[in-house]
């Protein structure tokens, strides 16, 4: 039976949440940068480029591998990432005017009393309004100082809930600084994806459908993903 997914897809609106993989974007502190180069050939009309970049620039989901220490680490590295664990309904959570640095457990049940119930297999979006510090080069500084991020009991009450992926606007999922780093190791030790530097969130309900598909990068820990959200019209 043939199924027409162009029509499928009229039904929404597409919001691109991925930023521009551009040389000069903003980049964890201690991560090596992106750059764009010229790969033309003599005597070939093609034009072509190379791309030299750190897996974890841009907006990216990180693999289990990125925190799995120990154990069978070859089935968690970004090949082995099941496309649909970044496919299905996501939650926005609109953190904008929140101003501490660690997104405490009060503050996610607080939102579920105004919104609804996070379930189980969601994909959970967190807007800190970081997106928009994003800029190129030095007018980028702020958005690579004092991140916000979430902490263990937040981390552990998602983890609970038997959520699928976790998203956030800014470089980690652990605000800046964070020694313990208690998301990542929550959440990625258990399969649960994570991905960062997501863009255009204000426009978002807060519940839609979101699509992200990683490349098949062998042993990677993390891959470039152009993240999607469809948002009935």
């Amino acid at each position: 039976m043939n199924f027409d997914f162009k029509k499928l897809f009229s039904n929404f609106k597409i919001i691109d949440l991925s930023h521009t993989l551009e040389e000069g974007i903003p980049s964890f502190p201690t991560h090596t940068k992106y750059y764009h180069l010229d790969a033309n050939q003599i005597n070939d009309p093609a034009h072509m480029s190379q791309i030299l970049m750190h897996e974890h620039n841009g907006t990216h989901v990180d693999a289990p591998a990125h925190y799995i220490k120990t154990g069978p680490k070859n089935k968690h590295f970004v090949e082995y990432v099941n496309p649909i664990h970044l496919i299905g309904s996501a939650v926005h959570i609109n953190l904008n005017k929140y101003k501490k640095k660690l997104v405490t457990l009060p503050i996610i049940k607080e939102w579920e009393k105004k919104n609804f119930f996070i379930k189980k297999n969601d994909i959970v979006i967190f807007n800190f309004g970081w997106h928009k510090k994003w800029k190129i080069g030095s007018k980028g500084k702020e958005y690579i100082k004092n991140w916000p991020g979430l902490d263990k009991l937040s981390s552990e009450y998602l983890l609970k809930k038997k959520i699928i992926a976790v998203g956030t606007d800014t470089l980690g999922l652990d605000c800046s600084g964070s020694i313990n780093i208690p998301a990542h190791t929550t959440f990625l030790i258990n399969n649960i994806l994570i991905m960062e530097n997501l863009n255009n969130l204000d426009v978002l309900p807060s519940r839609f459908n979101f699509i992200a598909i990683p490349l098949k990068i062998k042993k990677g820990t993390a891959s470039p993903i152009r993240a999607l959200a469809f948002i009935d019209k």
